[in-house]
């Protein structure tokens, strides 16, 4: 889809294995940063970070789409917003009983029920946890018909 005046933004959502999105025209974007949520409109500044764990959401039309990323990097331009995502899942694929029983694993381990033996386990369980959460509530919001 081209950009127009209804839809004056591109978004591309790429991963290492696969490209989920290609260049569909929306009236905005948002997604998680490593520093929080941006919200991308027309004629936005350009700018590159680093993608957090979470939702991103676009809308074309009278539809909401929503997927899950997690890690990578964003470049935005005025009219395009390329998303390289280390991960990267639509909403509507989205198992919400194994994202929870994902959930469930994360917090036994934070807990202590699991191996945690170092800084860097506590912060994989907390990942994966995040991970999990994401995905549980874009599927909600998909099955919601938000």
């Amino acid at each position: 889809m081209q950009t127009t005046n209804q839809h004056p933004l591109r978004l591309t959502v790429l991963t290492p294995t696969r490209r989920l999105i290609d260049g569909v025209g929306c009236k905005a974007v948002h997604f998680p940063s490593s520093r929080g949520i941006l919200g991308i409109l027309p004629d936005h500044a350009d700018l590159v970070c680093a993608l957090g764990t979470g939702i991103v959401y676009f809308d074309t039309d009278n539809t909401t789409t929503f997927l899950t990323i997690s890690g990578g990097v964003a470049q935005v331009t005025g009219k395009s917003v390329t998303l390289l995502a280390d991960v990267a899942e639509e909403a509507a694929s989205i198992d919400v009983a194994r994202a929870q029983r994902a959930l469930e694993r994360a917090r036994e381990r934070l807990v202590g029920k699991g191996e945690i033996k170092s800084v860097d386990d506590v912060h994989e369980a907390m990942s994966a946890e995040n991970r999990a959460l994401a995905r549980i509530e874009a599927a909600t919001l998909h099955s919601a018909g938000r």
